[in-house]
């Protein structure tokens, strides 16, 4: 019989695990193993008070060799079944086994307990081989897969083997996920973006849910579903865990086991489970994960603040170095008009001009001898005899830059576009004027240039858009769950360890949000999920947000999004080919398009409201702040120079307060 049937398996079968005890170690003849010539295969000779649920090294190491060739068929002839039924359930624990491959089990109704339903749940590709004692007969058998096993297994009989011959010749071995009958699978789902939407709205779209849902889902993994679910032809039942808005993926409990939606799924509650499920060596340990279906971006939202600088309006157009470039030519320049013009007075002064000055000055001298103050001597001079030095003997127009102060005035005029009262005497002044002039004019018209820009655009904003920056800024950070800190606590980079030691777990993603509007944190999530939450915190609390929301512009990471199923679950090879047919049509996109069109389409006029930038008193700040300026710069002057009269020019012996024709000067 054994030979036979390996007649049937030579074909399917690329490498072979034997593993059988002394009662059973006699049916495996030559005769057998020439039938499967070239083919590779492993042998394990169990023994009789051996524990497979705990197997020694060496069975342990060859089941693990087989494991590592490929081998795609089990040949387990064990008479002692709870042996073997402690043998499956320690490979579909520890993933030694290869549960989708080809069994063939000896019959005995001890294999069909209860607690042990869930595994013929996964090893569907299995043949019950069953011995008739009155007459040599063998009848094969195999689980009624894709039908759920209720209250009792019944066995589904394939063929009889009977005088030497197969009765039926059927396929021992088909495909049984091919067409899964409309069988009904139990799909766990949990809120959130954009794999899966909870549709509050009692008039929903149709292509949103699936048939015989309690509640209406929509999203990216609902519509995948849906196509999966006509292409293998089965029914789906889309439930919530409880508390799954607060326990999410799941968290696991004291006793081993875990909450939400991850606990569903490794207990057998559900078939599949849709929740943007990170393709992580994490989650591979605890569920199987389908083919990655799209890559997703993960970063932080952060909060958002605009610089208000507003009062240096006026000094916003250049740069530090331009200002300073500027001030320096007003004061080189300044410099040069007052040489100029000490050189052209120079020039044109005339003897009889050098003698009055001498004799003025000798004569001052000696009215200075005579009062005999030798200690704080004074300076008197007449006005009018200056004025007419200047206005009736020398040459006119020089007097614009004689002294430094008018200099610098004058200079500082000009480039403020202001005229000169008159024009400079001495065609040096006249073509330094007109060039000073010109520079003057580039100088203004790229200043008001820049002036109108800052005034048409809106006030630039601090944002963190980089890792570093996140780690170098004061506000904190967090996230779902213990594996986000854990990745960045463990990261390779110092800015990503930074960012660890910051790292908060987060279980309530609206509560963190919330404190990301307040300012001073930031929450880790994929973009689109972020992208959702800042549009509907803004729509929220658009009148009282103190902060605006704003997502990091680096991604983080770049994450592979696959869908959930039971570990070791049958059903994922045959995901992963329909998954992929539906990536290459490009259905991923288009419906990750028709799921955040409704968040694209109120985040628009947001941004358009963004970008008003009118002219408002607060903009118009910078000019208040130079006038205030002025006023308490006059002031102060004027303070000290009342203090200067009261306590120099008042208590001067030479002051005559009712002389209205001498000026008084401290000389020293």
């Amino acid at each position: 019989m054994l030979t036979h049937l390996a007649r049937k398996l030579s074909k399917k079968v690329n490498c072979l695990t034997l593993i059988t005890d002394s009662y059973y170690n006699f049916v495996f003849s030559n005769e057998m193993f020439h039938t499967f010539h070239g083919i590779p295969y492993f042998k394990v000779l169990v023994k009789d008070y051996e524990d497979l649920l705990a197997p020694n090294f060496q069975t342990l190491t060859v089941i693990q060799q087989s494991q590592l060739k490929g081998c795609n068929a089990y040949i387990i002839l064990i008479a002692n079944a709870d042996q073997t039924a402690r043998f499956l359930r320690f490979g579909d624990r520890h993933r030694v086994l290869d549960t989708r491959a080809m069994y063939i089990v000896i019959y005995d109704p001890r294999l069909f307990h209860r607690e042990l339903y869930y595994l013929w749940k996964k090893v569907v590709n299995v043949i019950f081989i069953r011995k008739f004692q009155e007459v040599p007969r063998y009848e094969f058998s195999t689980v009624p897969f894709p039908a759920s096993i209720n209250s009792k297994f019944v066995p589904q009989r394939i063929d009889t083997w009977r005088g030497g011959k197969f009765q039926k010749d059927k396929e021992l071995f088909t495909d049984k996920t091919y067409n899964l009958k409309y069988n009904t699978l139990r799909i766990a789902v949990f809120d959130h973006m954009p794999s899966v939407v909870r549709i509050a709205t009692p008039h929903s779209d149709e292509n949103s849910q699936l048939a015989n849902s309690p509640a209406k889902f929509g999203g990216l993994e609902v519509q995948i579903l849906q196509s999966l679910s006509k292409a293998m032809n089965f029914q789906t039942v889309l439930y919530e865990p409880m508390n799954a808005d607060v326990e999410a993926w799941g968290r696991k409990q004291l006793n081993g086991t875990f909450s939400g939606i991850l606990g569903e799924i490794t207990t057998g509650k559900c078939d599949m489970a849709l929740g943007n499920f990170l393709y992580t060596p994490y989650n591979l340990k605890l569920i199987d994960l389908s083919r990655p279906y799209i890559t997703q971006c993960f970063t932080f939202l952060t909060p958002e603040s605009t610089t208000d600088n507003s009062w240096k309006t006026l000094i916003l157009p250049f740069k530090l170095y331009m200002w300073i470039a500027i001030i320096l030519t007003l004061i080189t320049c300044s410099f040069i008009f007052y040489g100029l013009a000490k050189f052209h007075t120079s020039l044109n002064q005339y003897p009889t001009q050098k003698q009055k000055a001498d004799r003025a000055f000798w004569k001052d001298l000696l009215r200075l001898w005579k009062d005999g103050k030798s200690k704080n001597t004074m300076q008197i001079m007449s006005v009018n005899n200056l004025t007419n030095h200047g206005e009736e003997n020398g040459p006119k127009g020089l007097y614009l830059f004689q002294k430094m102060e008018d200099s610098l005035m004058n200079a500082y005029s000009m480039m403020l576009l202001v005229s000169l009262p008159k024009m400079p005497t001495g065609w040096s002044l006249r073509t330094l004027t007109g060039w000073w002039w010109i520079y003057c004019l580039l100088v203004t018209v790229a200043y008001r240039a820049s002036m109108t820009a800052i005034l048409a655009h809106p006030a630039p904003k601090i944002t963190i858009d980089t890792l570093e920056e996140l780690a170098t800024s004061s506000i904190g950070c967090g996230g779902w769950g213990e594996e986000n800190k854990k990745f960045f606590t463990t990261s390779l980079d110092v800015a990503g360890q930074r960012v660890g030691k910051k790292f908060d777990v987060v279980y309530d993603a609206d509560e963190a949000i919330m404190k990301v509007a307040e300012g001073g944190y930031a929450y880790y999530e994929n973009i689109f999920y972020l992208l959702h939450a800042k549009v509907k915190q803004k729509l929220k609390l658009i009148e009282t947000i103190v902060k605006d929301l704003h997502i990091m512009g680096d991604c983080v990471i770049n994450m592979p999004i696959s869908l959930g199923l039971q570990k070791n679950s049958p059903l994922k090879p045959r995901v992963d080919v329909f998954l992929q047919r539906v990536i290459e049509a490009g259905l991923v996109k288009k419906w990750l398009g028709d799921v955040m069109v409704k968040t694209t389409a109120a985040e628009a006029p947001l941004n358009k409201a963004e970008i008003k930038a009118l002219m408002s008193l607060k903009k118009f700040s910078g000019a208040l702040v130079a006038l205030l300026s002025g006023y308490v710069i006059g002031i102060l002057v004027l303070i000290g120079e009342k203090i200067y009269w009261y306590y120099f020019i008042m208590r001067d012996p030479m002051y005559d307060k009712y002389s209205k024709t001498l000026n008084f000067g401290k000389i020293t």
